[in-house]
């Protein structure tokens, strides 16, 4: 039974701190603009990169620098003061893209978006996108192809003119709305659409639907409304009526023609937009479903003549939250006593090729231990050495102390040489890799999945990347060295306390050699 001293280990189990900038080594900054990705290469002469845009005081915007190969970005915005304003390393724990998503801007002026890279030793090239509101682009509609999906709820078609959609109100005190035939209904979106008057005309209101869906036959909807006396309003329509959440008031933004309105929807906070300058945010909870976008045009009461309003330049985008492609997020099949389920399910992703069958099973398997050492134990001949593979076990830890570790222990080759895959009772998870007792990876993390009880953990080790599944959720991806060795199960013991790591189901399921996949989230 191997045993390594745990105190290396221990002492690195935090995350690395940035490393601090380097200042820009090639000359002025570059100019970034809205849907026009820039790509650019980071490496030991150029280790930094300065783009710049001009923004407005409470506009919302996301920025994402996604990484082609192996650069490790770090994205930093620079206030127009000079000043840092954000910054972020990764998006999240499975990608080393990074961004920000839906972030208003404190203040006019021109923001410097600074990328760099996260240590020295990575270098790679980056793309860098900068969109309005969120950071998937869901629509942009010139309104230039012949024909038009946009229809009303009665589904009569919104014709075009001059390249724009054109929406006419006849009868005074009415409104119309025209929502696209394809919009997918969505949670959190950012719309925004340029609008202009069509003639002459006494008066016109007019604006943007978001949370359009349909109860019982009954639109319900959120109305954002300016009209040509420049004033704005809100209103949310249910299968109970219509409820005015903000009353007609005037803005400045308003007085210039033609108008470019914007809503964004992020959970129950709703704020709007016109010409750049962020009119207000109110919050309601009457419609919390997903729901499409649209626009609208009405007249009043007493009005005698017609309204037409043009629209043009609709932009949708929505929540991106990760820019992960690969493996599963999540397997519905992770709690299966029998590996060949959750083996098939992991290879239907595309993402590996498992060999025809597993090579290790055992039912149980217990290690204890009442000082603060390192426990592993290796399990199998010591003939079975493994590189790439798909490593399951069901873990319960007992402990009397207050926090204790159990886990896997793979690519074994000695005490100084091992990757080690772990969660423990205070709710964290790490990935560990040591070679010749240096710790080239140290990752951890703490997860909401981690159960008092009986947890799964699942590893995927592909040459230099290692998966980890805890309880069916895919908690982390991490770079590592490649290796090649054997397998086995470990305790890790923080304290003068006794503890035990109970586990089941142990397997192993070796993939095929030179068939690992991409499954990280970067191209």
């Amino acid at each position: 039974m191997p045993k390594l001293t745990w105190l290396a280990i221990c002492a690195a189990l935090v995350l690395a701190p940035v490393a601090p900038l380097a200042s820009a080594q090639d000359g002025d900054a570059r100019p970034l603009s809205f849907f026009d990705p820039v790509q650019s290469t980071l490496t030991a002469s150029n280790p930094v990169d300065e783009w710049v845009f001009e923004g407005s005081a409470g506009q919302v915007v996301s920025l994402i620098a996604a990484t082609l190969d192996d650069l490790d970005p770090v994205l930093t915005l620079i206030g127009p003061d000079g000043s840092q304003v954000a910054e972020n390393d990764d998006l999240d724990s499975l990608v080393t893209d990074a961004g920000l998503e839906a972030f208003a801007l404190p203040r006019d002026g021109v923001y410097t978006v600074r990328v760099s890279r996260y240590d020295a030793s990575t270098s790679g090239t980056y793309r860098l996108a900068l969109t309005p509101g969120f950071a998937d682009v869901v629509l942009r509609d010139g309104f230039d192809a012949p024909e038009s999906p946009w229809v009303t709820p009665e589904n009569e078609s919104v014709a075009l003119a001059q390249n724009r959609l054109r929406m006419r109100v006849l009868p005074a005190g009415t409104t119309i709305t025209a929502i696209p035939t394809d919009a997918e209904a969505l949670d959190d979106l950012y719309v925004q659409a340029t609008a202009s008057l069509f003639g002459q005309m006494s008066y016109a209101e007019f604006g943007i639907v978001t949370r359009a869906q349909t109860t019982g036959g009954v639109l319900g909807m959120v109305t954002f409304k300016v009209n040509t006396e420049g004033r704005w309003t809100v209103a949310v329509r249910d299968a109970s009526g219509e409820y005015v959440l903000r009353t007609w008031a005037s803005n400045e933004a308003l007085s210039a023609s033609p108008w470019t309105l914007g809503v964004l929807a992020r959970g129950n906070d709703l704020s709007f937009f016109a010409n750049g300058v962020l009119l207000g945010t109110v919050s309601d909870d009457r419609l919390p479903g997903p729901g499409t976008y649209g626009l609208l045009v009405g007249t009043r009461e007493d009005q005698p003549d017609p309204a037409t309003v043009l629209f043009d330049d609709v932009i949708v985008t929505a929540r991106l939250g990760t820019t992960y492609h690969g493996l599963p997020l999540a397997l519905t099949t992770w709690d299966s006593h029998d590996p060949a389920l959750i083996t098939a399910e992991l290879a239907d992703s595309g993402q590996v090729q498992p060999a025809n069958a597993r090579d290790l099973f055992l039912l149980e398997r217990t290690v204890n231990d009442d000082d603060p050492n390192s426990i592993f134990e290796l399990i199998g001949s010591e003939q079975a050495l493994y590189d790439d593979f798909i490593f399951g076990t069901n873990i319960t830890t007992v402990t009397t102390g207050a926090s204790a570790g159990c886990g896997l222990v793979y690519r074994w080759q000695d005490e100084r040489n091992l990757d080690l895959a772990y969660i423990d009772t205070g709710g964290g998870f790490g990935i560990v890799q040591a070679r010749d007792a240096e710790l080239s990876t140290n990752v951890y993390d703490h997860s909401s999945m981690i159960g008092d009880g009986l947890n799964r953990l699942i590893v995927i080790a592909q040459g230099d990347r290692v998966s980890l599944y805890i309880n069916g959720a895919l908690a982390t991806q991490e770079q590592v060295l490649p290796g090649r060795g054997r397998v086995g199960v470990a305790l890790l013991n923080y304290e003068d306390e006794v503890t035990d790591c109970a586990f089941g189901d142990i397997w192993v399921w070796p993939l095929e050699p030179g068939a690992a996949n991409d499954n990280g989230a970067d191209d």
